[in-house]
């Protein structure tokens, strides 16, 4: 595969990881149902909505966490490969967020929120938000895969 292909492939591919970032953000990432003696409840929850949460809970530091490592880093991460795919260099900030792997930190932030709200009574179901999520993290690891491939071939 030549330098150029790689280039646009990984141009397709972080397309598609910011896309589907912006999906998993916007579609609920799972749905909680209860019922306690004949009332039913019914919610359904995004990453950004389980922040809300935890602030209201004044459970500051995993709101603060799941706020940092599922929301901000990822958007820092996606810069930094814009940055390395137009102007075709890498530093070693750039490298040391290449390291971070947003679905780790997804799986964490997932369960912690269930762990939140552990009960007996409730059942939980993963929504599309968590299939656009780890789409996502393929991507972006794809992109990455690609750029390197590309920056070894350019040598």
């Amino acid at each position: 595969m030549t330098q150029e292909t790689s280039k646009i492939l990984g141009i397709i591919a972080l397309t598609l990881t910011i896309v589907f970032f912006a999906l998993g953000m916007y579609f609920p990432m799972l749905s909680t149902h209860t019922q306690i003696i004949g009332k039913f409840g019914y919610k359904e929850i995004t990453i950004l909505k389980s922040v809300q949460m935890f602030f209201e809970g004044k459970e500051y530091l995993l709101a603060i966490v799941i706020l940092l490592f599922t929301f901000l880093m990822p958007i820092v991460e996606f810069t930094a490969l814009l940055v390395r795919i137009f102007r075709n260099n890498t530093n070693r900030f750039l490298q040391y967020l290449d390291k971070w792997n947003m679905l780790d930190v997804f799986l964490v932030a997932l369960l912690l929120l269930n762990f939140k709200m552990h009960s007996n009574i409730l059942i939980m179901q993963l929504k599309a938000g968590t299939t656009f999520i780890a789409l996502s993290v393929i991507f972006r690891i794809l992109t990455i895969t690609l750029l390197n491939h590309s920056k070894i071939t350019n040598r």
